[in-house]
């Protein structure tokens, strides 16, 4: 154009002006703002207001009824640090507010620039509130700008009560102090006087660029690794905040916290001496010359040595120990008696023995939030493998101290989220308000999770739109330095990062996430090993190499023929060549359609066999769907030499180990006193990859029909079903009696948990912790696991079971009522009423597989995924 320049930051100012609202917003973005947006007593529900003017900016305030409940950021938006590509200069906005806005009640968008004056630059912004429920706002912070090549930044999102509210809340705090939180869910709130819940709640990390890598994996314990980011995902006003009339939640995007280097040891903290040392539990404490010797016959049962300690800091660990067995060091986050309140080292292996020498240890630990500033070191004998007890039952384990310092090790705070010359970077979080949500830690958790799936646009029942919530809780991106997306299991499993192959293909094979699917399927692509077996697992900070014949090759290469049919991606062509040459050299070396394999094909992967078996149905119907996989793939050169006559012999192998007297399929040819889901989920991959049965009707019906129902509840949906849950795995007895008119068992109970003698298909290495009955019912002993489970009860609905529908119904129901403290998606649930326990990973998020095979059934549809395309 002749005789007008059109500079580029002038093109992105308007580029931005046209992105989020682009139905609102005026064409040349010169509009003077209209006034504010009245607030009126008969809006029912959350809606939103405008405050401020041209010259002083514009903000939202947040009403619920009319009335205001919330604003940002002292009246502002958002707030910001932002620093160079080489970190010499830096420039910080607080409480941004707008130059202009447009919009209602329902729907507000916010424009103006952040003047960078040390950088020499403009920042562009806009913000965007939209109503998505009458309980809900979604809002959306866009950054951009056109001067240099990169800057680094962080954002703060700070709610802050209109008055000053009863109490704050977080996902796991009932009455939360406003400490940095590192939570299973990330989120928090506040209750007004009059009883309104309002929560703040953020996007998936991979979306908002978040994660909770807190460790690094290592041994023989899990180190603090050197950079830590997010430590103040969120934060609340503190006890002295409040005294001052703050009262706010505050989301921080972008923060790494970094150990300085040269300081290894840290500052010293105090350590009382071993006189003031508290015996906790069981154990015998004595000063011998300058060091401390304890006794104990349970790793449960140890000393405590008190410390005072900041947050969100990082400590040194150093000492010198003596002992015949592994010794468990742990800190804990305590109260003022010295009672635990959360074990801030989250798990760690036994230091190795040492019987005869002192050995030092030296490690970093991370404390995120606390509860008070009060800690306190654990020292123990490491549980073994057969239990709490020490090896040898009535002994006990010596174990010497000396030589005992803690530092705190020096740390700087920098941004490091990227904000590229020309490319947007947005921030999506959640605004909640409810009046009828309890105030509890379940009415909190349940809250959070269903209000975020809202939020996200996801449709369906409860326990779906918790599954799904927690799945984006648990999809953050690699590091400070790789942005890509990563699935974690949980975040107790992940706090060093690791993403497991089962996890991420169960995970995201639920949902219809594009970005997701291909993104994940290709960080597992490039882990592939040079036998082109794909590994176990992976992660950011140390290598964990675990490539074996367990199902990961056989699921990456039906992940491969799923992102190639739903979305048709262009597969890594080499890559599944040299994958599905893998799974037939390995899993079929003779070409027989026999499956062999040193491991488990499935969760129990654990249980090696180093020989290699053919005797394990779960394997031999992974590799019947597997085969057909590596067929259907049309890969040159392999796909053709599996001829119809070869996937016939692996099938009629399956189905050989249905037993026709005892009518259930063996879990293994050895085994026929056992009942399982394993057993019957290849049959579910047949029917939801290829629409086709491998199992005849009367196999799968009269294989669940075995299967006890167990857990009755009699809110349920379906009471008469006689239970919510089956167990993944439990005994059977009498079963060469067993048939639909058989009254010999007069408690109706034709099944048993295992103990130390029987524990088919379990390691006898676990056996011990069968010998007193602490673990009936938990995890593969008779635990409840949803995602096989359902997929077993929607293989039956196809098989025509009449049960299928009920025990779906119940299963979902139970999985945030049977423990009513923890509404989320669990790992297991305990079928034994006296063992209560569910395992660490209490958001887990392998169970959104349940939605596929939902939808599968007809239960839930595509649509109703927000990233269905």
């Amino acid at each position: 154009m002749v005789g007008k320049t059109f500079s580029r930051r002038r093109f992105i100012e308007k580029s931005l002006k046209g992105g989020l609202a682009a139905s609102v917003a005026s064409a040349s973005g010169l509009a003077i703002a209209p006034p504010a947006a009245a607030a009126s007593t008969a809006i029912a529900g959350l809606s939103l207001s405008v405050t401020g003017d041209a010259k002083q900016g514009f903000y939202v305030a947040v009403l619920h009824d009319g009335q205001a409940i919330a604003n940002h950021n002292k009246g502002g938006e958002f707030s910001a640090y932002f620093q160079n590509e080489e970190r010499s200069v830096e420039d910080r906005v607080a409480s941004w507010k707008a130059t202009s806005w447009t919009g209602n009640s329902t729907h507000v968008t916010l424009r103006g620039e952040c003047k960078l004056q040390n950088l020499n630059t403009t920042v562009y912004a806009q913000v965007d509130y939209a109503m998505v429920t009458p309980h809900v706002v979604r809002k959306k912070i866009r950054l951009q700008q056109a001067d240099m090549f990169m800057l680094h930044y962080q954002l703060s999102n700070r709610l802050e009560a209109a008055e000053e509210p009863a109490k704050f809340w977080s996902f796991d705090q009932l009455d939360w102090l406003g400490e940095s939180s590192r939570e299973y869910f990330p989120a928090a709130g506040f209750r007004t006087k009059n009883g309104l819940c309002v929560g703040l709640l953020t996007d998936s990390g991979y979306r908002n660029q978040w994660t909770r890598i807190v460790r690094r994996d290592g041994r023989p314990v899990k180190p603090a690794p050197v950079r830590i980011p997010d430590a103040n995902l969120y934060s609340a006003a503190r006890r002295e905040q409040r005294d001052q009339g703050d009262f706010f939640i505050q989301q921080t995007f972008g923060e790494l916290l970094e150990q300085l280097p040269g300081d290894v040891n840290g500052q010293a903290i105090a350590v009382p001496d071993i006189s003031s040392w508290k015996k906790h539990g069981d154990v015998v404490l004595e000063k011998v010359g300058g060091a401390a010797a304890l006794s104990t016959k349970n790793s449960e049962d140890g000393v405590l040595v008190p410390f005072t300690a900041e947050s969100p800091e990082v400590y040194s660990l150093n000492v010198q120990y003596r002992s015949p067995l592994p010794v468990a060091i742990e800190i804990w986050n305590v109260d003022e008696q010295l009672r635990k309140i959360t074990d801030i080292t989250l798990y760690n292996d036994g230091l190795p023995p040492s019987p005869e020498t002192w050995s030092d240890f030296k490690t970093t630990v991370f404390v995120p939030g606390l509860r008070g500033n009060r800690c306190a070191l654990f020292i123990s004998v490491a549980p073994s493998e057969q239990g709490k007890t020490v090896d040898a039952p009535g002994t006990s384990a010596r174990i010497e101290i000396q030589g005992l310092r803690i530092g705190r090790v020096a740390t700087r705070s920098q941004p490091y989220h990227r904000l590229e010359m020309g490319q947007a970077s947005e921030k999506t979080v959640i605004i909640f308000a409810d009046d009828k949500v309890q105030d509890t830690i379940r009415g909190h958790r349940l809250a959070s999770q269903i209000y975020l799936a809202d939020g996200l646009g996801f449709k369906g029942g409860d326990t779906e739109k918790v599954v799904y919530a927690d799945l984006m809780m648990l999809c953050w991106i690699a590091s400070p330095e790789s942005f890509r997306p990563i699935l974690a299991p949980s975040i107790w499993y992940s706090a060093a990062g690791e993403m497991y192959m089962r996890d991420s293909f169960f995970a995201l094979n639920g949902i219809h996430n594009r970005e997701l699917n291909e993104g994940v399927f290709d960080v597992w692509a490039e882990n592939q090993g040079e036998d082109g077996a794909i590994n176990t697992l992976v992660e950011p900070n140390l290598a964990n190499v675990e490539r074996k014949s367990n199902d990961s090759t056989p699921l990456w290469l039906m992940w491969a023929f799923l992102n190639k049919r739903r979305f048709g991606t262009k597969l890594p062509a080499e890559k599944v060549r040299k994958a599905a040459e893998y799974c037939l050299k390995t899993y079929d070396p003779r070409g027989e359609g026999l499956c062999w394999a040193q491991f488990v094909m499935g969760q129990l992967d654990v249980i090696r066999y180093p020989e290699g078996t053919s005797v394990i149905c779960e394997n031999q119907g992974i590799l019947a769907v597997t085969l057909r996989v590596i067929k259907e793939l049309q890969i040159p050169g392999v796909s053709q030499t599996i001829q119809d006559s070869h996937l016939a012999r692996a099938e009629e192998i399956y189905r050989s180990y249905y037993d026709p007297i005892k009518k259930f399929l063996r879990p293994a040819r050895d085994i026929d006193d056992a009942i399982g889901f394993a057993e019957i989920f290849p049959e579910y991959l047949s029917l939801w990859l290829f629409n086709r049965k491998l199992l005849s009707d009367e196999m799968v019906v009269n294989h669940l029909d075995r299967i006890p129902a167990m857990t009755p509840r009699a809110e349920c949906p379906f009471p008469q079903a006689k239970g919510t849950v089956r167990p993944i795995l439990i005994g059977l007895r009498g079963l060469n009696k067993l048939n639909e008119n058989d009254k010999s068992d007069k408690n109706g109970k034709n099944w048993s948990y295992f103990d130390e003698k029987w524990h088919p298909m379990i390691s006898d290495s676990f056996a011990a912790t069968y010998a007193n009955h602490s673990a009936e019912g938990i995890y593969y002993n008779g635990g409840s696991w949803m995602r096989i489970e359902i997929c077993g009860y929607v293989a039956g609905m196809l098989h025509g079971w009449s049960g299928a529908k009920e025990a779906i119904a119940n299963r979902l129901w139970a999985e945030l009522n049977i423990a009513p403290e923890f509404p989320t998606s669990q790992e297991y649930i305990a079928t034994a009423p006296a063992n209560p326990y569910y395992g660490y990973h209490r958001v887990f998020a392998w169970n959104s597989f349940v939605l596929q095979a939902l939808e599968r059934a007809g239960l839930w549809a595509a649509d109703m995924d927000p990233d269905n395309s």
